[in-house]
């Protein structure tokens, strides 16, 4: 019985070690002044907030491919 009680902490530490690290690693992207806003936009859905990181990394790690799309798009928006 102790031995499986140390596996599953040692296995909730890793967890949260890893968890830790995501969010550092969000806030060396994005800023601490936007992950508190993004923080407290979250109160209402907290299950949210791993999913909302996510895509603002995805936007960090895609930005130029996004920004030669939205530059397309506004050039293919003003012909029209």
């Amino acid at each position: 019985m102790n031995r499986l009680r140390t596996a599953l902490v040692t296995l909730v530490v890793k967890i949260q070690t890893v968890t830790v690290f995501g969010y550092m690693g969000v806030i060396s992207f994005i800023g601490v002044e936007a992950l508190v806003v993004v923080l407290g936009f979250t109160t209402v859905l907290p299950i949210a907030i791993p999913f909302v990181l996510i895509a603002i990394a995805a936007a960090y790690f895609f930005r130029e491919r996004l920004k030669t799309l939205w530059t397309l798009l506004k050039a293919k928006l003003k012909r029209a």
